[in-house]
């Protein structure tokens, strides 16, 4: 939860208006499963939804394009 919290910080700092969320996906697993992604493991599913609802899912791991960023 922290790495998605600096990323957002990151993109506020920047004057991007984008909102952020979390959630455990037993709770949220329709949605998931929305953006043709299956959850499970220790890995965070990243997806995102625009303005004009339009899905985009990170394909590469979380971990690895967090440590680019930073």
């Amino acid at each position: 939860m922290y790495r998605v919290i600096k990323v957002a910080k990151k993109f506020a700092d920047s004057g991007r208006k984008v909102s952020f969320a979390i959630s455990d996906v037993e709770d949220f697993q329709q949605e998931v499963s929305g953006y043709g992604l299956s959850a499970g493991g220790d890995k965070p599913v990243v997806a995102a939804r625009d303005e004009k609802d339009q899905k985009f899912v990170m394909e590469k791991d979380f971990r690895s394009v967090f440590h680019q960023i930073w």
